[in-house]
């Protein structure tokens, strides 16, 4: 039989609309998701992939252990869990930044004796490999989480206050964090005290030298940090130091590690807070004194005030677009400064003084978190550091009792599926005001994606569920689709997601589930549902920039 079709239609949707008249009826292939019926109010997207706007690093998505973790070093030993092992592993490769507030309140000392639990910590693993079987006693992990909330709210109380007292650490502590982070597979950067001053306010480096000192002995490969905030200063401890100053005190640092077995270690910095007012007179001062020691300028940014941020706040695209403006004026004074040198977001989350309760723990902050993460990509930020792994606040990817929450999958996905080449994606004829896209070429290191393939991923904003098209010459290709929903009564603030509609979950404390993809038919439109977000792979896509 001859079918002649005449139809005024794009060529583009000739495709599915022969296969679905040629396919019998109710035949579909096992596992692929039917096109659908109804291709009204489809928008199309428009993809530049002749070569990469930028190159980010594959430890892009890194994150934090705040230092405030160690004003008790009982806590730290949460970091002997074999599930927060586990789970730190699937985030790797990335940088573990130990820092914060409290860096510049914490003093080493080598003499101080180590206490009954982390004596107990390396005594459990006695004879056991400590990265397989990790090294905390249970009754002992029981009883610190049964006194980490009073501890949670004295240093969110310290926080809220901005009185800082200082507190010791001794070389068992040290150990601990390293050992965390090397079991799974991190690069610390260790944040050293910069309050630490002479009486002509000259950084002090004896007890600096004394760390390095123990981490040499040890053999330890570590990154350096000096400092926090240091633009806050004088609210924190009353004391000012000005941009020139601190350069000095970075090339003091330098000549220190240069002269220890660090000497191919690298220096970051000054990690400051948003680039406004006298913050960026400081940067400016201090990158023209001491810019050049370091390896990567690192700077802060939160969105919101953790105290009064709103749900609206959350889910309102004008509040994600103010990121825009500090990244483009952290990098014109870098380019007038220390031209070509990298920029990092040092510490970043969505709300500072701990986050939003009910808010920055919930599905709802993934739109800040991955959107933040497209546009830092886009605009060239080579490493995006998360504010929390793991610790006091709202903002932790891991709660207190060391269950992923809703940002951690999503970082989960984004490590497995984006690749380091990023591309540039919109949506034609639409502001992105609410739907918003980013591309990148898609991770090879997954085993099901090879070169050449590309990551689209996407947050729909809208109340309505929206429909987009690759652009024409990507129309036959097939694409996996990996949706992001809340999971449970709550909604938007719920504190567990669904992948492709089944919930997410530990197989158990030493196994993450599969990330199982839903296979889309060829030519299908992409579909988000309202306020949800998610990764589509376009599998052999060929295109020349990720080849």
């Amino acid at each position: 039989m001859l079918l002649h079709l005449k139809l005024g239609l794009p060529k583009p949707f000739l495709l599915p609309l022969l296969l679905r008249l040629l396919r019998p009826l109710g035949a579909s292939s096992p596992g692929v998701l039917a096109a659908p019926a109804r291709t009204e109010n489809v928008v199309e997207l428009d993809f530049s992939t002749e070569q990469p706007v930028h190159l980010v690093s594959p430890a892009f998505l890194s994150f934090t252990i705040d230092a405030n973790l160690a004003t008790d070093p009982r806590f730290l030993t949460f970091l002997g869990s074999p599930k927060l092992q586990t789970l730190a592993r699937g985030l790797s490769p990335a940088y573990l930044r130990f820092g914060g507030s409290k860096t510049d309140f914490l003093i080493f000392d080598p003499k101080k004796e180590p206490s009954f639990e982390e004596r107990s910590y390396w005594q459990s693993q006695f004879n056991q490999d400590i990265c397989k079987y990790g090294f905390i006693p249970s009754d002992v992990e029981k009883r610190l989480q049964l006194e980490w909330p009073f501890q949670e709210q004295l240093l969110l109380k310290e926080q809220y206050y901005k009185r800082f007292r200082n507190s010791t650490y001794s070389r068992s502590s040290v150990d601990i964090l390293y050992t965390f982070a090397n079991c799974s597979g991190l690069h610390l950067i260790f944040g050293l005290n910069a309050l630490l001053r002479t009486a002509d306010l000259q950084w002090n480096s004896s007890n600096a030298q004394l760390l390095l000192d123990y981490c040499s002995s040890k053999s330890y490969n570590i990154s350096w940090e000096l400092g926090n905030e240091p633009n806050s200063f004088q609210k924190k401890a009353g004391i000012f130091i000005d941009g020139l100053q601190l350069g000095e005190d970075f090339i003091k640092l330098h000549k220190l590690l240069k002269k220890s077995a660090f000497k191919n270690a690298n220096l970051y910095g000054p990690d400051v807070g948003q680039p406004r007012g006298k913050t960026v007179k400081m940067l400016r001062n201090f990158l023209k004194a001491g810019g050049e020691v370091i390896d990567s300028v690192t700077w802060h940014h939160y969105y919101l005030d953790g105290r009064t941020a709103t749900k609206e706040d959350f889910l309102n695209p004008d509040v994600l677009d103010t990121f825009i403006s500090p990244v483009q004026k952290t990098f014109q004074v870098v380019e007038k400064t220390r031209p070509h040198k990298k920029v990092w977001l040092g510490e970043t989350s969505s709300a500072y003084g701990g986050g939003a309760p009910l808010l920055s723990d919930t599905f709802a902050a993934g739109f800040m978190w991955l959107d933040k993460l497209g546009l830092s990509a886009r605009l060239g930020i080579e490493v995006v550091m998360r504010q929390v792994f793991f610790g006091a606040g709202n903002y932790h990817l891991v709660d207190e009792n060391f269950e992923p929450l809703p940002d951690y999958w999503l970082s989960l996905l984004f490590k497995k599926l984006v690749g380091t080449n990023v591309l540039m994606a919109s949506v034609k004829g639409r502001a992105r005001n609410k739907l918003r896209v980013y591309l990148h070429c898609t991770n090879i290191n997954h085993p099901r994606y090879k070169e050449g393939d590309l990551t689209l991923y996407a947050l729909n904003l809208h109340n309505v569920t929206e429909h987009f098209q690759l652009p024409h010459y990507l129309f036959d290709k097939e694409v996996d689709r990996y949706l992001v929903k809340p999971s449970g009564p709550d909604g938007l603030f719920s504190k567990y997601v669904q992948l492709n509609d089944k919930t997410l979950k530990m197989v158990d404390d030493q196994t993450l589930p599969a990330l199982t993809e839903k296979p889309l038919s060829p030519g299908s439109p992409l579909s988000l549902p309202a306020f949800s977000y998610g990764f589509f792979v376009i599998r052999n896509a060929r295109v020349a920039a990720c080849l």
